[in-house]
C-alpha cells in the first residue's frame, strides 16, 4: 500500500498502512502478526484537503468521510518466498494488494500486484514494524526505488501512549515516519501488537510548510474474520483505473511543483470493447487568470486489448505551470470513466 494515490495521496503506496492483526490490547506478550485468510479490519477516515480559491485570494478546507478496509487475501509466491496478498480497499473499490512476510526483522512488504495481476518486486524490502519488543527510540531508514519511483522514509518508534478509538481503548506504540521522497509527508502510526494500527494521521504539506491535506483512519471495530467470496473484484470497479504521476512509471501523486517536467495520466483498462476510445481532458477548476472549470487540453488513444493500459504526457509551458487546482476527466467511448484531481503549488 502505498503514500500517495490519484484520490488520496496519503492512503495508499508502498504499504505505509499496514495493520497487525486480530488478538488482545496487551503489548510485547502477543504476537506481531497473524496471517489468517479473511482477516479484515474496518476504519474510518477523514480527508481535509485544502483548496485554494486563486480567483477569491483565499482557501478553504475540503472534507471528506469514507471507509478504509484491509483484508488478508490468500497467498503468493515471490521468487520462492511465500508471502501473503494484503488488500486495501477505499469503499468497495481495490486500490492495491501488497506482497507481505512477517519475519526476524518484523512485519515487511516485498512488492505489489497490478491490476492484471502481474508482480512488481521491490528493489529492497520494506519494514513496516521491527520485529519484537518493541521499543522507544528504536528508528530505521528505506532508501529505495520501488519502480522507478524513489522512496525516502525515516521511522522512529516513540513512546507507548493511551489512545481511545471507535473500536476501544488501547495502550499503543507511537511510530512517527518522515518521507521525503516522492512526496514529502509525515505519518504517525499507534500500532498495538495483536490488533494493528489503531490510528494513522498523515499529513502533507507545501514547500513552505503550508497545510495541503490530512487523512485520519481510526479503527472502527476489533478486526474479524470475514469470507473472502464478500470481497468485490476489481472488474466491479469499472472499465478504467486512472491516476496522475511526476514520472513515466512513478508512483501516483496528488501534489505537483510549477516546475515539474511534464505531467503523466496514467489508465488501466478492465475488459475494455474492441478498439475503445480512451479519451482525457485536462480541466483548470480554480486557477488564477483562467475561468473556473475551463478546458486547456485533451488527448485521445485507442485501447489495442481489453485490458490495455497508456499513458498520456502533459508537457510544462513555457513559464512552469500555474498554481492552482486542476483535475483530469477520463472517458471511455465517450462515457465518464474516473475523474483525478490535482494541485499545483509554488
Amino acid at each position: 500500500m502505498s503514500d500517495y494515490d490519484p484520490r488520496d495521496t496519503a492512503m495508499k503506496t508502498f504499504c505505509m498502512l499496514l495493520l497487525g492483526l486480530a488478538g488482545t490490547s496487551s503489548l510485547n506478550a502477543d504476537p506481531l502478526i497473524s496471517t489468517s485468510d479473511g482477516m479484515t479490519w474496518n476504519y474510518n477516515a477523514i480527508q481535509e484537503t485544502v483548496e485554494s480559491n486563486s480567483l477569491e485570494l483565499s482557501d478553504s478546507k475540503k472534507t471528506e468521510r469514507f471507509p478504509i478496509t484491509y483484508k488478508i487475501a490468500g497467498a503468493q509466491k515471490l521468487e520462492g518466498k511465500d508471502t501473503f496478498k494484503l488488500a486495501v480497499y477505499r469503499g468497495d473499490a481495490l486500490d492495491n494488494v501488497d506482497l507481505m512476510t512477517v519475519d526476524e526483522h518484523g512485519i515487511v512488504c516485498h512488492g505489489r500486484l497490478d491490476e492484471n495481476g502481474a508482480v512488481n518486486k521491490f528493489a529492497e524490502p520494506q519494514i513496516l514494524v521491527q520485529a519484537l519488543p518493541l521499543k522507544s527510540g528504536s528508528s530505521w531508514n528505506f532508501d529505495a526505488k520501488i519502480g522507478e519511483t524513489d522512496v525516502s522514509q525515516r521511522y522512529l518508534i516513540g513512546e507507548e501512549e493511551e489512545i481511545t478509538v471507535p473500536a476501544g481503548k488501547f495502550r499503543a506504540w507511537k511510530i512517527h515516519c518522515e518521507q521525503t521522497s516522492p512526496t514529502p509527508a509525515v505519518i504517525d502510526r499507534w500500532f498495538v501488537p495483536g490488533t494493528g494500527f489503531v490510528r494513522v494521521v498523515t499529513t502533507i504539506r507545501s514547500s513552505t510548510g503550508d497545510l495541503l491535506q490530512q487523512t485520519s483512519m481510526e479503527l472502527k471495530e476489533p478486526p474479524k474474520i470475514v469470507s473472502l467470496a464478500e470481497t468485490k473484484p476489481v472488474a466491479e470497479l469499472g472499465p478504467l483505473s486512472v491516476g496522475v504521476s511526476k514520472e513515466p512509471n512513478g508512483g501516483p501523486t496528488t501534489v505537483f511543483n510549477s516546475d515539474a517536467p511534464a505531467i503523466y495520466a496514467r489508465w488501466q483498462g478492465h475488459d475494455l470493447a474492441p478498439e475503445a476510445k480512451i479519451h482525457a481532458v485536462w480541466i483548470a477548476e480554480k486557477v488564477a487568470d483562467i475561468a473556473p472549470d475551463s478546458e486547456i487540453d485533451d488527448v485521445e488513444a485507442v485501447a489495442p486489448a481489453p485490458n490495455a493500459h497508456g499513458t498520456f504526457t502533459l508537457a510544462r509551458p513555457e513559464g512552469g505551470w500555474t498554481p492552482g487546482d486542476y483535475r483530469v476527466e477520463f472517458s471511455v467511448d465517450d462515457a465518464p470513466a474516473g475523474t483525478v484531481k490535482l494541485k499545483i503549488v509554488k
